[in-house]
């Protein structure tokens, strides 16, 4: 008989203007992992933040271990009752080593020198997690600024396994991790099974939840819809559940569009002085070029040496034929060059301010005039961007209170809005549903097909690289290793050029 451990009862929860959970009722058992899947905004992390103590239902129970939890609780205390929770996005604290990451709020005390903190055991508990996670290359003593994201991704997730939890969330945990982490990932997810602990696993990788969950739970806007068996379903039963409709995303070779023409980019023996050097590159006029490579190949140093985010250490950048030096952000905005971020929480939105704004941020000029700020025009932008990207939230919504998949359509919006002829793409659908995924890629394919346009598409996701791309090349180290064009764009292959080329 399986032994329920976590169970909601009729969760209600409302922000303004917005039904964020509605009756939601479901349970877990003891030592399952169990999939919370749902299109972006259906509640899934406004649930699991009820659960953490981040947010205060507004009616109904949450029982964990038979015991009723209090309406209101602090995140301190839910790591009391046995709740770790792993963010989407990290919430470590740069400027502290790992190990004050890891243990922050219940350090090791030396009780009998009047609760002072044994740093000598932190160090060597922290190499323990670690440990774990196959990670004990990473020094406790090194300061988080230090580290490189996947790094920064494993000290998330000892920080959690250091809590004597009963029950783990995990919210997209694999999204800046290699294969091979994530692969270790998955073990340790196993080992933690094995031990009686619960684990709920949100992800859009269909792939992760076939390979590691024994039971789906689907929510829609706010609600639960229903769940499946993993060992029974097929992942167009879990896609059609979450959106109420089949979706096809790969796009087929007759589809690809062959390079031709004269190049809108080139790239010519250009270097950052450091692991990218003599790099040739084209891009042509129509096309969807994307780039694949594990972690450490440079794809994204690349693009922002492209969009001027970093500096150009020598060689040559053509735009249509005529070379230009792409010195900063704004050269190559004025250039019709946009970059979309990998990391949209630091780089690619300011989340304090309203949708609108953000929309508008790269082209202040097509919405003023003699410095003054026509706000019904930028309303009426916006708007149109919310509806073309069925966007979740209003104008004046601020960023902040958007789901991450909202927030990166808002981010999509804003360089859609400057008019770019090249759009650099980098880990476009990260932490994003399957259903907008598609949606996605086909706004990119649209976006290329204007006349004058071109789009690049960096992305650890092999099938994303597929689903979207009319030519692939693969990157290591910071060079070229490969290149694909028209049939020979499959899954298996790119996989393999990835895995042997791209190390």
């Amino acid at each position: 008989m399986s032994e329920k451990i976590l169970e909601f009862k009729n969760i209600k929860k409302e922000f303004p203007g917005v039904k964020a959970l509605d009756d939601v009722s479901m349970d877990f058992d003891k030592g399952e992992v169990v999939a919370l899947l749902g299109e972006n905004g259906a509640g899934k992390s406004t649930l699991m933040k009820v659960l953490s103590g981040a947010y205060i239902r507004d009616s109904g129970e949450v029982i964990l271990d038979g015991k009723t939890l209090p309406m209101q609780y602090s995140t301190l205390e839910a790591r009391g009752f046995g709740v770790a929770i792993i963010y989407q996005e990290l919430s470590l604290m740069e400027e502290m080593t790992v190990m004050e990451n890891v243990y922050i709020t219940h350090e090791p005390m030396k009780i009998k020198l009047g609760r002072v903190i044994d740093y000598k055991k932190m160090k060597e508990d922290t190499r323990d997690q670690l440990k774990k996670l196959n990670a004990d290359y990473i020094d406790p003593l090194k300061k988080i600024k230090e580290l490189a994201l996947p790094e920064k991704q494993m000290v998330e997730i000892a920080k959690a396994l250091a809590v004597d939890c009963k029950v783990l969330v995990m919210d997209e945990p694999t999204t800046s991790l290699t294969w091979e982490e994530a692969a270790r990932l998955f073990d340790v997810i196993k080992t933690l099974k094995e031990q009686g602990i619960t684990i709920i696993y949100i992800s859009h990788r269909m792939d992760e939840i076939f390979q590691i969950c024994d039971r789906a739970i689907v929510m829609r806007d706010g609600r639960h819809v229903g769940e499946l068996e993993i060992a029974d379903s097929t992942q167009d039963d879990l896609i059609h559940m979450m959106s109420g409709r089949l979706v096809d995303m790969e796009l087929s070779h007759k589809e690809r569009k062959k390079k031709s023409g004269s190049p809108i980019l080139e790239l010519e023996n250009i270097t950052d002085g450091g692991f990218i050097e003599d790099l040739n590159l084209q891009l042509y006029e129509g096309e969807v070029l994307g780039i694949g490579g594990l972690v450490g190949s440079k794809r994204t140093e690349l693009a922002r040496m492209i969009s001027g985010a970093d500096k150009l250490a020598g060689g040559t950048v053509k735009i249509k034929g005529k070379t230009c030096t792409v010195k900063d952000t704004r050269y190559a905005i004025n250039n019709k060059i946009g970059y979309l971020s990998e990391n949209r929480k630091e780089d690619g939105l300011s989340l304090g301010i309203s949708i609108e704004e953000n929309t508008v941020h790269c082209d202040m000029n097509a919405v003023s005039k003699l410095s003054f700020i026509n706000w019904k025009k930028v309303r009426s932008i916006s708007e149109f961007y919310i509806k073309m990207l069925k966007t979740k939230g209003t104008s004046p919504t601020k960023v902040v209170n958007l789901s991450g998949g909202n927030q990166q359509k808002v981010a999509i919006a804003k360089w859609l809005h400057a008019g770019c002829d090249i759009l650099i793409f980098d880990e476009p659908t990260r932490g994003i549903d399957v259903a907008a995924k598609a949606e996605i890629h086909q706004l990119i394919r649209d976006f290329a097909k204007e006349e004058g346009r071109a789009a690049i598409v960096i992305s650890s996701e092999v099938n994303e690289l597929v689903a979207v791309s009319d030519r692939v090349i693969v990157m290591s180290k910071g060079h070229i290793t490969g290149e694909l064009e028209g049939d020979e764009i499959v899954q298996s292959n790119v996989l393999k050029y990835v895995t042997t080329k791209g190390r």
